[in-house]
C-alpha cells in the first residue's frame, strides 16, 4: 500500500511541462507576439495534459489528509508556467517562480520572463517569493548533466526553506531539470510530459512513492516517449 504521509513528513511532487507547440508547428514563433525562440508555449495536446495533471492533483488533495495548500514551484519558461497555472487554478494555489529549475541555459541572457512580467498573464504568481537562484546566477551550460546538478541544488534549497509549511511541494520543470530534481530525492531517470512523481521524506531518508506515473493522462504514450 502507498505510504500515507503524516503532518511531519515533507512531501514532494514532480512534473514536467506539457507537450510543446514547436513540436507541432514549426512556424509558431512567427505567430507569437514575442521573439523568445527558446520559450514556446504548450500545444493543444500539452494543454490537455496540464488539465489532466491538475485534475489528478485535485484528487490527491482530496484523498490525502492534511493538505492545507500546495507550494507550486515552477521554472519561469512559459510551457512550465502554463502547466503550473492549470494546477494553481484547480487547487486555488499560488505559483513560486524558480529560475533554479529552468531549462538548460545555453545563453548568457536566459530567454525567459521575470516573475513580475509573468504575473501579467499568470496572476496567481507569488512575487514575494525569493528564489533559490536568480537569473544572474545562471551560468552558461552545455549539457543536461550540468543543468541537472544546478536544479538538484535549487530543489534542495527550496525544500529546506519550505519544508512542511502549508502542504506539499510540486516542482514543475523540464527534461534535464526534472532529472536533477528527481536525483535530489533519490531517484535517477527522466520523466515525461505532465507525468507525476511523488517523494516522501521519512526521517533523514527520501522514499520514492511513484515515478513518472502517466495513469491520469489520456495520451500516455506521448508522455512515455518524451522521457529522455
Amino acid at each position: 500500500s502507498q505510504h500515507q504521509p503524516n503532518k511531519d513528513d515533507t512531501v514532494v511532487f514532480l512534473t514536467r511541462h506539457g507537450a510543446r507547440i514547436d513540436s507541432d508547428d514549426h512556424r509558431w514563433l512567427a505567430k507569437c507576439s514575442h521573439n523568445r525562440a527558446n520559450d514556446p508555449h504548450l500545444s493543444p495536446a500539452g494543454e490537455i495534459g496540464a488539465v489532466e495533471l491538475a485534475q489528478k492533483m485535485k484528487e490527491l488533495q482530496t484523498a490525502e489528509d492534511g493538505w492545507k495548500s500546495l507550494h507550486i514551484v515552477s521554472s519561469p519558461y512559459i510551457r512550465c508556467m502554463e502547466t503550473a497555472h492549470a494546477v494553481a487554478q484547480a487547487l486555488n494555489a499560488s505559483i513560486k517562480v524558480e529560475p533554479g529549475i529552468a531549462e538548460v541555459n545555453s545563453s548568457r541572457r536566459p530567454d525567459f520572463l521575470d516573475a513580475v512580467e509573468l504575473k501579467q498573464k499568470f496572476p496567481s504568481i507569488d512575487t514575494s517569493y525569493i528564489p533559490a537562484m536568480n537569473r544572474e546566477e545562471l551560468s552558461v551550460e552545455y549539457s543536461d548533466g550540468v543543468c541537472a546538478q544546478r536544479s538538484a541544488n535549487a530543489a534542495r534549497i527550496v525544500t529546506e526553506r519550505l519544508g512542511v509549511k502549508g502542504g506539499p511541494i510540486l516542482f514543475v520543470g523540464h527534461g534535464a531539470s526534472c532529472l536533477g530534481v528527481a536525483g535530489q530525492f533519490g531517484h535517477g531517470g527522466y520523466i515525461g510530459y505532465t507525468s507525476l512523481s511523488k517523494f516522501v521524506r521519512e526521517g533523514d531518508n527520501w522514499k520514492c512513492v511513484t515515478f513518472g506515473d502517466v495513469s491520469h493522462l489520456s495520451d500516455r504514450q506521448t508522455s512515455l516517449d518524451s522521457a529522455w
